[in-house]
């Protein structure tokens, strides 16, 4: 009996590091975007990811005090020129509108499938 849960003991042990190496291995949606002047370099994005992916949005720009992600109610302040990166789960489906503030300019539109 003792053999049994032994070797029980062991496989579970053996699995675990596997299990959180593979959570670890998901990288999350990377979406990039440069602004000049309140505008987004080749316009507007409108990437979708799926309901659950980690998304992590970079910014860069040379104007503005914030990004804003809509529905989400997620602002950072941004440093001018240096990227701004906001990281999240996408929870919720929809389509939501990232600005740059305080001009209002919207900088892409994703959406969550």
């Amino acid at each position: 009996m003792r053999t049994v849960l032994a070797t029980a003991l062991a496989l579970v042990a053996a699995a675990l590091p596997l299990a959180s190496t593979a959570s670890a291995a998901v990288k999350p949606v990377t979406i990039t975007i440069t602004a000049v002047n309140g505008r987004p370099l080749g316009g507007i994005q409108r990437p979708t990811v799926k309901k659950g992916a980690t998304v992590r949005l970079v910014v860069k720009t040379n104007v503005g005090t914030q990004v804003h992600l809509h529905g989400y109610n997620i602002e950072k302040n941004i440093k001018k020129g240096v990227p701004t990166v906001i990281q999240f789960v996408a929870k919720v489906q929809g389509r939501f509108a990232l600005e740059l503030h305080p001009m209002d300019a919207q900088l892409a539109q994703i959406t969550v499938k």
